[in-house]
């Protein structure tokens, strides 16, 4: 190592003395000198760090080589990938939209089937038809009760009158044809499930058209507080040798004259042929729709020509009980001469 170093301090000289001429060469060392200085060869010295002898008289000339600044390597930064956050999107939220009820107007309802009937003896109201209940739904929709396809009794009650009791009622016509003569038979039973009276009792009007209605009213020599259920019977012709027409009605009203109450009103003849033998009936409704008793006026002495009108008062005396609504109908038998 030694001479490596003593090697390259003479290298130094040698490059001093040719930079500035032959002073130079006083002060390098002699061959006695270095003789002196002890070798210690090393492999490893030798090998790697050897340094070229000098010639004298040649200018040598250092050169110096390019340094080069290794670049940093390039930094990585990580540049954070778009987080996909999900949007949540309202779901529309149906509102059921208010559906207006079913107005039951003070008019009968449409008839229903009640062929066969059971009373008590009480004189109260026969249990009201059931009335429709809309049901909450974008669209109500109301279900109606299939007409019987024959004459049935629609509605029906019963109360005390004088010592026996009046059955009240209204016959409709379910069939595909005109009936004639329609009657309604009852019989009656105690509360030991014995009959104890029976009674029949033809509708006010003689023919009966295709869907219209006719009342019924039957008075039976029964105790009312006796009677503990009855049922009912319907029988009719399907012909009759007697021709009916229906008059029209209007203006009716319900007055007071002298301290009583009448139903008044104008019949009218819209035929091409006299009627007479004319039947007016008032049937009274309570706010159910039930019947709560009848009225009729026989007018046999009168007879309305074509195209004519008739006045027409019926006196409410013995009225049985409190109605909300009543219907009139009039009826008359075409005129042989």
């Amino acid at each position: 190592m030694l001479r490596s170093l003593l090697l390259f301090a003479s290298a130094l000289l040698l490059f001093a003395a040719s930079c500035d001429g032959p002073a130079a060469e006083e002060t390098a060392p002699s061959e006695a000198e270095l003789s002196h200085v002890e070798e210690q060869p090393s492999a490893e010295d030798a090998s790697t760090e050897t340094a070229a002898p000098a010639q004298a008289g040649v200018n040598a000339t250092a050169t110096a080589l390019p340094t080069f600044t290794p670049l940093p390597p390039p930094t990585q930064t990580e540049t954070p990938l778009p987080t996909h956050t999900p949007t949540a999107t309202p779901v529309a939220t149906s509102t059921p939209t208010p559906t207006a009820g079913l107005t039951v107007t003070a008019a009968p309802p449409e008839p229903t089937d009640t062929p066969t009937a059971t009373a008590t003896a009480t004189a109260t109201d026969s249990p009201p038809l059931p009335t429709p209940t809309p049901t909450p739904s974008p669209t109500a929709t109301s279900t109606s009760t299939p007409v019987p396809a024959t004459v049935f009794v629609r509605s029906h009650s019963t109360y005390p009158s004088g010592s026996g009791l009046a059955l009240v009622g209204e016959v409709v016509n379910g069939g595909a044809y005109e009936v004639f003569g329609v009657r309604v038979h009852a019989e009656f039973f105690s509360s030991s499930g014995e009959q104890i009276a029976d009674s029949e009792a033809m509708a006010v009007f003689g023919k009966l058209d295709v869907e219209r209605p006719a009342p019924f009213l039957m008075l039976v020599d029964v105790d009312p507080s006796a009677v503990q259920s009855y049922e009912l019977s319907v029988s009719y012709d399907d012909f009759s040798i007697i021709e009916f027409r229906d008059l029209g009605v209007s203006a009716v009203a319900v007055v007071e004259r002298d301290g009583r109450t009448a139903i008044v009103g104008r019949l009218h003849n819209r035929h091409e042929t006299a009627l007479t033998s004319v039947v007016v009936a008032a049937t009274f409704f309570d706010d159910t729709g039930e019947v709560v008793d009848v009225v009729e006026l026989s007018m046999f002495g009168e007879t309305i020509t074509p195209g004519a009108d008739l006045l027409f008062e019926i006196p409410l005396q013995d009225l049985g009980r409190a109605f909300t609504n009543l219907r009139v109908q009039a009826q008359g038998q075409l005129s042989l001469f």
